[in-house]
């Protein structure tokens, strides 16, 4: 049984005539009369009798013609569902964003979302990486962007961009580290008497940082732990400590240029891996899609400003 016969068979009822039917459908009358006795034939039923007076349906074929216009209206109502969230797209997205980044991009996000899909609400949860990426896993959002310097089993990772790292410090010792600093670098191991605060171990940015400071045998003084980036900074501010984090983490955030010092760490850099992450098992949906088409761009914008250095998009 298909939908053509389905078609074909309403049209005869209707019409009580397979020649008045055929002319309605504009296909020849041997064309209906064989699905109609297909049709027959499969439901081991005779839908019609045929009479002088026209094409009659039978009891059986009464019956089944309520069936047959359910099936075909409801066929129409999907495509017609479907047809709609082709123009418009409809429903809840929740999208994790790190907390370095979401100063930066979760306002436009959601002004973005707002006006160019309206009927998209949106949900915006920003925490630390690992904790996005178990929250992608357990459905509690649906994709989120997350530092990884590796896969991570049941998420597909997309990487978007790369960026490097810089040793964050008050204005007031940029004597001490100026000395340090050669063309606004400065070489990791040359760390190693800077106290330092920063997120705790658990942090993805504390984990790399030491990571890569190994590589080089050389030893980071972490004097202070603090995983909130703002507060991080806040005591950077207000103490003799500096930090190592990204530009992205001072975007939008309300303290002054000329407070800080700032150097792009060297020899090793220090790279760290934007993706984006959705689980493995569970594709996004088209509203979804739509959203994570929209935070690309706002990524592209950011990179486009040119005040990201050394932030490079993955091509």
């Amino acid at each position: 049984m298909n939908l053509r016969q389905l078609s074909y068979f309403i049209a005869v009822a209707e019409h009580r005539s397979i020649i008045k039917a055929a002319q309605a459908l504009f296909i020849s009358q041997p064309s209906v009369s064989t699905q109609i006795k297909l049709l027959e034939e499969e439901l081991d039923v005779q839908l019609f009798e045929r009479r002088q007076d026209g094409t009659i349906l039978t009891p059986e074929g009464r019956e089944f013609l309520g069936y047959a216009r359910v099936a075909l209206d409801t066929l129409g109502a999907a495509k017609a569902s479907l047809r709609a969230h082709q123009v418009t797209e409809v429903g809840t997205v929740t999208v994790g964003i790190p907390g370095s980044l979401s100063p930066m991009l979760s306002l436009r996000l959601l002004e973005t979302v707002r006006r160019d899909c309206p009927n998209i609400r949106l949900k915006i949860v920003s925490g630390l990486s690992g904790h996005l990426a178990r929250w992608i896993l357990d459905d509690t959002i649906d994709f989120g962007l997350v530092y990884s310097p590796s896969p991570i089993a049941g998420l597909d990772l997309e990487l978007l961009l790369k960026e490097h790292l810089f040793l964050a410090s008050h204005r007031k010792n940029a004597d001490m580290l100026s000395g340090l600093c050669h063309d606004g670098n400065i070489r990791l191991p040359d760390l190693r008497d800077i106290p330092l605060v920063m997120p705790s171990r658990e942090h993805g940015l504390r984990a790399l940082t030491e990571e890569v400071a190994s590589s080089v045998n050389a030893r980071l003084h972490v004097r202070t732990e603090l995983d909130a980036h703002e507060l991080l900074l806040e005591w950077v501010l207000r103490s003799d400590e500096a930090t190592i984090l990204s530009l992205a983490a001072l975007r939008n955030l309300r303290i002054p240029k000329e407070d800080l010092f700032t150097a792009h760490i060297v020899d090793p850099c220090i790279e760290r891996r934007i993706c984006l992450a959705y689980a493995s098992d569970r594709p996004l949906t088209r509203t979804a899609r739509r959203v994570e088409v929209i935070l690309r761009k706002l990524l592209l914008q950011e990179l486009d400003a040119g005040w990201w250095d050394y932030a490079v998009i993955n091509n």
